[in-house]
């Protein structure tokens, strides 16, 4: 598989989780904020999912801390939209540090 990375400046807009139950459980995500943050692709990291994806991008996101950011979010980078996998909080150093998973739309 091929693999490339690079550090760039990126602005990311955070979607945050909504639940409307008006006619039964609806889960949508709507943008809250939008933040610079400096983004490293890692290609070709996810193999096969369920024999359904072929292999997908993996992305490590660092920005300021964000009270916006929980794992519950998903996050769009250029236009591609990104599961959280992993989040760690450095509050000393006001930062976060997110590891996601693009979501391919089949």
């Amino acid at each position: 598989m091929a693999y490339s990375s690079g550090i760039l400046n990126h602005r990311v807009t955070i979607l945050s989780k909504v639940v409307a139950t008006d006619f039964g459980e609806t889960t949508s995500y709507q943008p809250v904020a939008t933040v610079w943050a400096d983004v490293t692709w890692k290609k070709g990291q996810k193999a096969l999912n369920e024999g359904a994806l072929d292999a997908i991008d993996t992305v490590l996101i660092r920005m300021r801390y964000n009270k916006y950011v929980t794992r519950e979010s998903q996050l769009v980078c250029s236009g591609v939209t990104y599961q959280i996998q992993s989040l760690h909080a450095d509050y000393n150093d006001n930062t976060i540090q997110i590891t996601a998973t693009e979501i391919v739309q089949s």
